[in-house]
């Protein structure tokens, strides 16, 4: 698993499989320590996404009502 973000919607939904994989019981301990690692970096890449959209919304905003 590479270190790029897929983009928002496709980071849930890797996070979703990740989830499912892992709730599942059928993965082994080598594999769970790359699925958590790649999940965590999935969770804060989601997560700067969204604050960056809140920040470009809240200029817009913003200049909106000059």
């Amino acid at each position: 698993m590479e270190d790029e973000f897929p983009g928002y919607e496709e980071g849930l939904k890797e996070l979703e499989n990740i989830l499912q994989q892992l709730e599942s019981g059928e993965i082994g301990i080598d594999q769970i320590s790359v699925m958590v690692k790649r999940a965590s970096f999935l969770i804060e890449s989601c997560r700067k996404k969204l604050r960056n959209i809140e920040g470009e919304l809240g200029e817009t905003f913003d200049s909106g009502n000059d």
